[in-house]
């Protein structure tokens, strides 16, 4: 893989409220982002999606019912997320990060899925779990480890 970035942060203090976007975030073994509503531990500690995706959905004409529901806590870019496997694990600032799924799954009442349409959040959205606590910033590299 080659080098990837972070190009943006988000936080989330509580479940349905709007991201805090941070220059730097602390990510914790076992627990995840410090500060977001999921580093309580488990499987979905992190979110990621591509910035390409990101621009992707604001583009797109059909809005799918995932659109305003999922919120990545690392947008990345120059990285084939659809090419990363459970299991593998990214070195993203000083923490290391170890995939545990690989998107989100479509719902049979999305207007892209009644359309026909791929959505790039199925197959480009991961989820990942912190396995060495670290700091990680915007700008910084993010590569296999």
């Amino acid at each position: 893989m080659e080098n990837g970035k972070v190009v943006r942060l988000i936080i989330y203090p509580a479940k349905g409220e709007k991201g805090i976007t941070a220059e730097s975030a602390i990510f914790n073994k076992d627990l995840g982002m410090e500060g977001d509503f999921h580093a309580v531990g488990g499987d979905k500690q992190i979110s990621l999606l591509s910035i390409e995706s990101r621009r992707w959905m604001e583009e797109t004409p059909v809005k799918g019912l995932c659109f305003n529901r999922f919120n990545e806590n690392i947008t990345t870019e120059s990285i084939a997320l659809e090419d990363l496997k459970a299991g593998q694990k990214l070195k993203a600032g000083t923490a290391v990060l170890e995939i545990t799924g690989i998107s989100k799954h479509c719902y049979e009442d999305c207007a892209l899925y009644k359309k026909g349409d791929p959505c790039r959040l199925s197959g480009q959205s991961l989820f990942a779990r912190v396995i060495e606590s670290g700091v990680v910033k915007v700008g910084d590299f993010i590569n296999n480890k």
